[in-house]
């Protein structure tokens, strides 16, 4: 990561399907260690997969949006990201359900802004 900044990079993506959470941990390992200014740099992180494998550990509907960023937001050692994004869209959740949950955590402070990721245009 120092190596990337030093290169001019300040943006930095993780989810958290990546290894099951441990992508997160080793990156907020990296942050701690370098002692960067939170103000520094952006961070982003994804949901959709979890690491459980019950009804409520994947997807987007709110329960899982929440509980899923709280747990980001540990593994990852910071107070807030910049963008948290959707993964994939959700048949399974109405999309007011979701973007209300997204809007929740910005209103809460946890995330600066939302988006998606890997969406079809035609996805409503």
């Amino acid at each position: 990561m120092q190596r990337a900044r030093d290169a001019g990079v300040n943006f930095f993506d993780n989810a958290e399907v990546y290894g099951a959470g441990e992508a997160e941990r080793v990156m907020g390992g990296a942050l701690r260690e370098l002692g960067w200014p939170r103000s520094s740099f952006v961070l982003s992180t994804k949901v959709f997969w979890g690491s459980g494998g019950g009804p409520n550990d994947s997807g987007l509907s709110r329960k899982h949006v929440l509980e899923a960023l709280d747990a980001s937001l540990e593994r990852l050692g910071v107070d807030y990201v910049d963008v948290y994004l959707a993964h994939r869209p959700d048949p399974d959740t109405p999309i007011e359900e979701t973007v209300r949950a997204f809007n929740h955590v910005i209103e809460k402070g946890k995330a600066l802004y939302w988006g998606t990721s890997e969406w079809s245009a035609a996805v409503s």
